[in-house]
């Protein structure tokens, strides 16, 4: 174009900072935190949660880096039925978050083509499908953002199945049934108790 004003080059698909002398205020550019994890690293810790995890999207053969309660609200309809009692959903919210925390802490994995990513966006992980929140499970997830599920003071692979029969060859106390939550739910009973009933020697903290 003959522009001779500064400028600053971008090598293709690549991510980066803009120069501060060259922003424009009327753009719409996002610029991108500094202050984020990077690369395979997590920001999370068993007493903090991470901001955000490492998702393969398996269909597309790519690794997508998502806000991590977005992702738990994009996870929970998707492993519990929207229209199940509110306790349910609040046990559900904490296992789908746990098993994701967990994850990003621990995760070695690696994509065939050598990318590092934390869960899978299917069943092999948790059911992840971007945009599919749903109103009531996205208020289990936020009315029991503030709560961990620890055992020893570690966050622990909170995993669940459908039913015991689907899921019978599990350790006992090492995982949650879905159904199984409903059904103590409709029972009377609340999401912390569901919880203690499922996982031995956890504790539900802040």
């Amino acid at each position: 174009t003959g522009y001779a004003g500064s400028y600053q080059d971008f090598a293709a698909g690549a991510k980066a900072n803009l120069n501060a002398t060259l922003k424009n205020q009327n753009a719409s550019h996002q610029f991108l935190s500094s202050t984020g994890p990077t690369g395979c690293k997590t920001d999370g810790t068993d007493t903090k949660l991470p901001t955000t995890i490492l998702v393969y999207r398996t269909s597309l053969d790519r690794v997508e880096r998502v806000d991590f309660k977005t992702y738990v609200k994009d996870v929970l309809p998707n492993e519990w039925v929207s229209s199940w009692p509110g306790e349910s959903l609040k046990a559900g919210a904490l296992a789908v978050k746990n098993f994701g925390w967990y994850w990003a802490l621990h995760s070695n994995r690696k994509t065939p083509s050598g990318e590092c990513f934390d869960v899978y966006d299917h069943t092999s992980s948790q059911v992840y499908k971007p945009g599919s929140a749903k109103a009531t499970t996205s208020a289990a997830v936020d009315a029991t953002w503030g709560t961990r599920l620890t055992r020893s003071g570690k966050i622990f692979r909170a995993q669940y199945c459908a039913t015991t029969t689907a899921c019978g060859n599990w350790v006992d106390g090492d995982w949650m049934s879905q159904t199984g939550s409903r059904d103590k739910a409709n029972a009377g009973w609340s999401y912390s108790r569901i919880l203690q009933h499922y996982y031995t020697g956890i504790t539900l903290g802040s």
